[in-house]
Order: structure tokens, then sequence, then C-alpha cells
């Protein structure tokens, strides 16, 4: 062929003189790519997909609005942001070896290395490129986490452990500023809770100890009948006198003497101890019980007070900490696979042909249209390459 121009006729010509090769070697690659299909290891996949929700702080503020006034966004996060932290999450180290030591992926693996450190290193690395794949939708903020293994049943399980790491992580996420806040003023409340209880406990015990039910009546109590008593007392010491002094020595003034002697008695045990009941106040302490009994009541109505006021603060937390909380939805749960994910047979065959026939092709014109001198001269290439 002098004609340096090739039409498509003649690519035709020259494809049809070499149709055999071409033939062969698609039919080749094809058997082999069919045999290859059918002897891969079959591999299924499990995937779940989650939508992360902004809170309503970040909702109320447009993006492009904190962009224009040139402040960013002000550190809240966007769901691409969430997306984007919860895959770095995901793809830590800490749940990767979690994951690994969970589900013995370095015997699936089929590593051998002894170091145990170099073996989780190299389980971890096989997690990341064989098995664990998150894609991020950009446009619906929809994230996909799909696992691949050689069993349809290990693949949801081990896609609905990372699920389930996702909740636990947005729900009990220790950096969320409200629940910081929530826990502080639940131990603070725990903390006032338990020392009332402990001020009611030694009430308690202190009116147990002392017969005290009502101090301020018993002392009240107490107090009248002393006074009934002394009444008693100074009118039988005033008559005894007129009777010392006019009637000594009768019956009449012994009877008064013995009964002054009785009041004094009586009098003087009212005032250190409880004869009668020993629901009755001794004077003597009527003081510092009723002191001690104030005291740890007023303790008690301000620690009522401060828990009257903690606790309107406690709620506001709550809300705040359910309002700064890193939530999703579940779009999709973990799924057992109905089709395997590799080796895609259909589309093995098909690129194979298609890639196999268009290079059988290449090298049937690259021979045609080469001239002598350049096919020697690839040889002499060849040879010196190789020699």
């Amino acid at each position: 062929m002098n004609d340096t121009k090739v039409g498509f006729l003649d690519i035709l010509i020259l494809l049809a003189k070499g149709k055999k090769f071409i033939f062969f070697f698609t039919l080749i690659m094809c058997i082999i790519a069919v045999a290859y299909s059918f002897l891969a290891t079959e591999k299924w996949a499990s995937s779940t997909t989650v939508l992360p929700l902004a809170n309503r702080n970040m909702a109320a503020v447009p993006s492009a609005l904190m962009n224009s006034l040139g402040l960013g966004l002000g550190g809240m996060a966007t769901p691409f942001t969430m997306n984007l932290k919860h895959a770095a999450l995901l793809k830590s180290r800490t749940i990767s070896e979690d994951v690994v030591r969970r589900f013995d992926l370095i015997d699936y693996f089929k590593i051998t290395e002894q170091d145990t450190l170099k073996a989780m290193h190299l389980a971890v690395k096989s997690l990341h490129s064989e098995m664990l794949n998150i894609l991020i939708n950009e446009e619906n903020h929809f994230m996909t986490l799909r696992v691949i293994t050689k069993d349809k049943y290990f693949s949801r399980e081990i896609a609905q452990y990372y699920l389930d790491t996702l909740i636990a992580y947005t729900l009990n996420n220790t950096n969320n500023t409200g629940r910081q806040k929530r826990e502080l003023l639940e131990g603070r409340v725990n903390e006032i809770t338990e020392t009332l209880q402990a001020i009611l406990d030694e009430v308690k015990i202190y009116q147990i100890e002392h017969n005290i039910i009502e101090i301020e009546h018993q002392a009240r109590v107490a107090i009248e009948r002393y006074g009934k008593l002394l009444e008693d007392f100074f009118t039988i010491d005033l008559e005894l006198s007129y009777v010392e002094k006019y009637m000594p020595n009768t019956i009449r003034h012994r009877d008064l003497s013995t009964r002054r002697a009785l009041l004094l008695e009586t009098l003087s045990s009212l005032e250190m101890i409880n004869p009668d009941t020993p629901f009755l106040v001794p004077l003597r302490d009527v003081t510092e019980r009723y002191l001690t009994i104030q005291q740890k009541l007023f303790n008690i109505e301000l620690y009522k007070k401060i828990l009257e006021t903690i606790y309107p603060q406690l709620e506001l937390a709550r809300l705040e900490e359910l309002d700064t909380l890193d939530k999703i939805e579940i779009i999709d749960l973990p799924n057992l696979a109905g089709q395997r994910a590799h080796p895609l047979r259909a589309m093995i065959c098909i690129v194979t042909f298609i890639i196999s026939f268009l290079f059988s092709c290449g090298c049937v014109l690259l021979k045609q249209l080469t001239s002598d001198e350049d096919k020697n001269k690839f040889r002499e290439l060849w040879k010196n390459l190789f020699r």
C-alpha cells in the first residue's frame, strides 16, 4: 500500500486478513474470563445508609449568610461535616482494631505474622482496603457504609456493629457541651440530695435519742408543767413559813414540810430529767435541743431551696444536650445480600470481550501497517532491551 491515506475499507480489509488471530485471541481471553468468574471467591455486601440531622440552632442560620458575613460555620456542624466526622470515626484506629478483635479478622485475612502489632496493622489495612467502604453523597447528605465479606451473614453482622457504634457515639459523645453541663448539674443535684438525706437521717436519729417529736410543743408543755408546780411550791412554802412560826411541830407542819420537799424534788427532776414521761424535755436542755433542731431544719430548708433553683437549670441542660446532640436518621438498616457483590460475571465477560477484541484488532493493524524496516528496528530494540 503506497498511498499514505488509509480509509475505512482499508482498515476492514486489514482486519479481515487477521480475522483468525482476532477470533482466537478474543475467544481465549473470554474463556479465561469465564473461568475466573466461576472460580473466583464469591463475596457478599451488606450496606446501611444514615442521614445526619442538623440541630435547630444550625438550621436557623443559613450557611450562605454565615459565609457572607465572613463567619464561616461558627463551629456549627453541617450535615456534610458531620458525615466526614462520622466516617473518620468509623475508620479510626481504635474502632478498626476493636472490629478486628471482635470478629477475629486476623484469621479471616489469613495473616500469619507472628508479631501481634504488625499482624494488627496488616488486618486493619486489609479491613479498610478489602472489606469496608464508606460513601458520602454531597447532594442529599446520605452516608452509606458497605461491608463486603465471603459470607452474607458475616457482612450484615459487621455492618450492624458499625451502625451500633455510630449510634452509641452520637448518644454518648463526651465532647457535647450540653451533656457536660447536664452531667455537672446532675452531679451537683446528687451531691445536694445525699447531703439533704444525711441531715434528715441525723434529725431522725437525734429525735429518737432525745425523744423529740415536736420540740416547740414539748418545750411549751414542760414549761407549763414546771410553772404550775412552781406555783404550788411557792404557795406551800408561804403557808409553811406561817405554820413554822405559829404552829410548829404539828401534823399540819409535818404535812406541809413533806409536800414542800416532794415538790422541790419534782422541780429539780424536771430541770434535769423526765420523771413521768420521756417525751417531756428537761428544762436544762430546752435551749440546746431547740437550737440544734432549728439549725438542722434550717439546713434542710436551705438545701431544698438550692434544689428548687438547680432543677430548672438541669431541665434546660437536658434540653440543650438533646438540641446539640449529633442526630442521625437511619435510612436503611444493614441488609442480607440477595446478590453477590463479587465476582460480577456478566460485567467481567463483557469488559474482557471488548478489551480483548480491541487489543487484537490493534495488534493486527499495527502488524499490517508497520513497514519491514520498522519491524527490523523493533526487533533490534527488543533484543537490546532483554540482552
